[in-house]
């Protein structure tokens, strides 16, 4: 049987940054560190047991993944020691007919071998609050310690009773435990040499640079405290490196540092932050916290779009939509007057697009915009309680190179983010079924998330929600094609297009 350990909430410092989440929820990757954990052990077949604290509301997201992982849950009671915690979880757990193995839930490991009995440690460089391997801890191999062998968070316990017993004659101390068990039962002392102890913000960022997201038609290489962007879409890049070169001086502190490295290739400096992305689907902010970082975001864009050109750039939103559409329908069986089915509503495509278009306005003005400015192209520092943004679009849908286009562009990315929960979507937080094309659609989001939606609403869409919403639409539509490596996610975002034209049709203006 595996216990993970998570029974504690993360330090001040990273709830900060995360908001009041335990150890095993950080995010990494458009996952959760718990999948990664659990995948450890998928060769076992053992019963995996993951601890919590009882304050700890779980989001119906998480009870679905966790169910689909085989995972159980035991809520352990607030600020109790670990010791206590473990004491806790077996007790709930026995009769305990097999070894036990334990692992912290602020632990990472690439991978792990199994040894019965076995103490896993690690080398480390730098200083933090760690449990170091010492002449207290018996162990039946000849390894050899040195003063920076810690416990890097697994071990596995061959006479579970006895170590429990072990840590009630330690004052409940898990580490005192530890030592009094290996007296009576000695370690095998295993290294392990990709151990990351993610319960310390910094260990946790500079883990983050090693786990990328990027899209299949990008190219993201580490060197040495930046990334270096390519893409076979030369064009897009030639835009990119345009934009960042012509970027408002007055605004340089909202972007990472940038270096052009030749016409197809650029750099920019790792940041060790979070993205919007993450806060939004992985983080447990409060609405106050996002409102602040909604004005900041609201103020980046006006200062940004006040910057403009005479010169016409093309957003066209119904030809590019229709242009893409036909790339999504050409290998399916429906075209653009095929009847769908949402709930209360029974639309075509072409329907669609014909209302959303009267919703939208002509664009008089061509200002110079971020183009993707999305939740995952953006970042917070909380300590600056600034953004910085990256990966802007830089070419307008003629594939015209140039900074300036449709400011409402930049509102409908965020508001597909937000309202639209686009992130959600792309971590899979969500339920589809299309039969005889009715559409069953919802997304898995928390109860939270309609205050966010509302602080954001009320910051962004006072008077043009409804052109907001067509042109999110849009964007949801005219993505289909970039999406067909994962079918399911495609046809997601497809379903989610007719859940956002059901809000659309409910506007009053």
């Amino acid at each position: 049987m595996i216990l993970i350990t998570s029974a504690k909430y993360l330090p001040i410092e990273f709830q900060i940054e995360l908001g009041k989440l335990p150890p095993a929820f950080v995010p990494i990757g458009n996952k959760r560190l718990y999948e990664y954990q659990v995948k450890l052990f998928n060769s076992l077949n053992e019963k995996i047991v993951l601890s919590l604290p009882q304050s700890f509301a779980l989001e119906q997201a998480d009870k679905d993944r966790l169910k689909q992982l085989s995972v159980d849950i035991i809520f352990v009671p607030d600020n109790i020691s670990l010791g206590e915690s473990i004491i806790y979880c077996l007790n709930m757990l026995m009769p305990l007919n097999e070894n036990i193995r334990i692992l912290h839930g602020d632990t990472y490991f690439n991978n792990l071998e199994f040894y019965e009995n076995c103490l896993v440690v690690s080398q480390i460089e730098n200083n933090y609050d760690w449990e170091f391997l010492s002449k207290d801890y018996y162990f039946n191999n000849n390894f050899i310690y040195n003063d920076n062998t810690v416990l890097s968070g697994y071990f596995e316990i061959v006479k579970p009773y006895d170590f429990i017993k072990s840590i009630l004659k330690s004052n409940f101390s898990y580490t005192q435990g530890l030592k009094l068990y290996s007296k009576q039962y000695p370690f095998t002392i295993v290294e392990n040499h990709n151990w990351i102890d993610l319960g310390s913000v910094t260990s946790y960022f500079h883990f983050k640079k090693n786990i990328t997201t990027q899209r299949a038609f990008n190219d993201l290489k580490k060197e040495n405290g930046y990334f270096i962007k390519s893409s076979d879409m030369q064009l897009k890049i030639q835009g990119e490196i345009n934009w960042f070169k012509n970027f408002p001086s007055l605004l340089d502190l909202k972007l990472p540092r940038f270096i052009a490295l030749d016409i197809n290739s650029y750099k920019t400096e790792y940041l060790y932050l979070n993205t919007l992305s993450e806060l939004f689907v992985f983080g447990k902010l409060s609405s106050f916290i996002w409102k602040k970082i909604f004005n900041t975001l609201n103020n980046f864009l006006t200062q940004l779009h006040f910057y403009q050109s005479d010169k016409e750039s093309k957003f066209d939103f119904l030809t590019k939509t229709i242009y893409r559409l036909q790339d999504f329908i050409c290998d399916k069986d429906f075209d653009m007057k095929t009847i769908w089915k949402f709930k209360d509503i029974e639309i075509s495509l072409d329907q669609m697009l014909k209302d959303l278009n009267l919703a939208i306005k002509p664009n008089l003005a061509h200002s110079f915009i971020h183009g993707d400015f999305c939740f995952s192209n953006i970042m917070y520092d909380f300590k600056s309680e600034d953004i910085k943004t990256f990966d802007p679009r830089g070419i307008d849908f003629d594939g015209n190179i140039t900074p300036f286009g449709d400011a409402r562009y930049d509102y409908a990315k965020l508001f597909h983010s937000c309202i639209g929960l686009y992130d959600f979507i792309i971590a899979e937080y969500y339920e589809l079924d299309i039969i005889d094309n009715r559409i069953n659609f919802y997304i898995k989001a928390p109860s939270s998330i309609s205050s966010i939606q509302d602080e954001f609403l009320n910051i962004f869409c006072k008077s043009n929600k409804k052109e907001l919403y067509a042109i999110t639409i849009h964007l949801f539509l005219s993505m289909l094609p970039l999406h067909s490596d994962n079918k399911n996610r495609q046809m997601a975002l497809f379903a989610n297009a007719f859940r956002l034209y059901r809000d659309f049709l409910n506007l009053r203006s």
